[in-house]
């Protein structure tokens, strides 16, 4: 594979990662606070401050719309 795919690959990969995790956000989080900055920061690919953003939020909601976010591209396919 030349390098051109598999960072066009990434990217990809990265996206649909976003999408789900904006999806998720958007079901169970879109009313808390911070939503619209953790948004902005997620599709920045800024994780610290999406973390920031998400520090109130309920421990699941947080801990499952970062591991959509930021998991690894294989195990991201999987969570959605």
């Amino acid at each position: 594979m030349t390098t051109t795919r598999r960072t066009v690959g990434a990217r990809q990969q990265m996206r649909a990662a976003q999408e789900a995790a904006y999806q998720f956000m958007s079901a169970m989080a879109g009313d808390l606070s911070g939503f619209e900055e953790a948004t902005r920061a997620l599709f920045a690919n800024d994780r610290s401050r999406f973390d920031l953003q998400i520090a109130n939020w309920p421990e699941a909601v947080r801990d499952y719309a970062t591991r959509l976010a930021f998991a690894p591209s294989a195990d991201a396919s999987s969570m959605r």
